[in-house]
């Protein structure tokens, strides 16, 4: 079995009309392999979602094998055919699926809100020392993923680029709006600007589509002699009638310096190093007690039904009860949800307000989680 991140310039994820690319696309195989039981797949995503109202009308797309992309369902539109269940986080999406294939995530606005998609803004420069008169800023807007960001690290390690200092957040708004970017206090006495124009724009479009290659704007300046070594200046970079960000440089471009390592992001989804041996699992005999205690159905209610709804995972509960276990599949999800903490208190808590306190024993009896 595989799993593959797709490059942009590899595979591209269509949107139509309003919509807009949010995840990266993503393959899992052997392709139409059906399997027995759902797997997770953890997608990262891009769609500002803490809003009081639902901003956002989240479609899941598949690959056929012909090229074509098929919609496989729509995010609280799921019916007993959707082949898929898709449970959204702050950053990411978890999708429960028993076949594989290539897979990515697209949205669009629901009215009347405008929808904002969290971008990252990258600051790059040539590799110091610079031996030429000649010195470019290079500024990039890409998806807040963290294959994005790898992306343009890679591209411009290629280039003989380094990044200036941690990537800058921006919301970006379904507004029309064109996204733009000037560069302010350049001591002319030293520097000039080769730029004519008072400021660069990127289209709207090209932005909001997230199937464009990534995208940058380069503000070229050229220094009076070799002996000038220190620049300051002023990057501004904001949606026309939206949000900002502003880059304040001060730099040495004949110093040498390690490479900028930006920050970890602080994200729900879980860090690559946790797979195989190190994934967080439930050990089997905590699992086994807690699916005989749920699975068969219970007068009074009190089985995987209220389990789902007191882990936040009842939109769609038709989509487990068609499964032989649907306690297992729930359990599934859960561990999915918490591959980066660990976090056992959340169904501990569940079980207890369910009453279920002879599955509590067994979780603080058998084994280490």
């Amino acid at each position: 079995m595989y799993l593959i991140i797709n490059k942009w310039d590899k595979m591209t994820l269509p949107s139509e009309g309003s919509q807009t690319v949010l995840s990266p696309v993503v393959s899992c195989g052997p392709s139409g392999m059906l399997l027995n039981r759902p797997v997770v797949l953890t997608l990262p995503h891009c769609a500002q979602l803490d809003t009081p109202t639902p901003d956002w009308t989240l479609t899941l797309k598949t690959q056929t094998h012909q090229g074509a992309w098929e919609e496989v369902l729509t995010v609280g539109e799921e019916t007993l055919s959707s082949p898929c269940y898709l449970q959204l986080e702050e950053e990411c999406c978890h999708v429960l699926m028993e076949q594989l294939g290539t897979y990515g995530l697209v949205g669009q606005s629901c009215p009347p809100q405008p929808a904002c998609k969290r971008l990252q803004l990258a600051l790059f420069a040539p590799r110091a020392p610079c031996l030429s008169l000649d010195y470019s800023l290079r500024i990039y807007c890409i998806h807040d993923t963290p294959h994005a960001l790898k992306d343009v690290l890679d591209l411009e390690r290629s280039l003989g680029g380094v990044l200036l200092e941690d990537p800058k957040p921006l919301l970006f708004k379904d507004s029309y709006h064109n996204l733009r970017l000037s560069i302010h206090d350049i001591p002319h006495t030293h520097w000039r600007s080769k730029l004519l124009a008072k400021y660069q724009e990127i289209p709207f479009y090209h932005i909001w589509s997230g199937s464009q290659r990534p995208l940058h704007c380069t503000f070229s300046l050229e220094r009076s002699s070799l002996a000038v070594s220190q620049l300051t200046c002023k990057i501004c970079v904001r949606q026309v009638e939206g949000e900002g960000q502003i880059f304040q440089l001060h730099t040495d471009i004949q110093e040498t310096l390690p490479p900028h390592s930006p920050l970890p992001s602080g994200g729900s989804c879980p860090p690559s190093s946790q797979v195989g041996p190190y994934a967080f699992r439930l050990p089997d005999s905590i699992r086994q007690k807690i699916c005989a205690s749920l699975d068969v159905p219970s007068a009074r209610g009190c089985d995987w039904r209220l389990l789902a709804r007191s882990l936040g995972f009842d939109r769609y509960l038709n989509y487990f009860a068609t499964k032989p276990s649907p306690t297992g599949v729930l359990l599934d999800l859960w561990e999915a949800c918490h591959q980066a903490d660990a976090d056992l208190v959340s169904l501990a808590t569940a079980l207890e307000d369910m009453g279920k306190s002879e599955v509590l024993v067994v979780m603080t009896t058998d084994g280490d989680c």
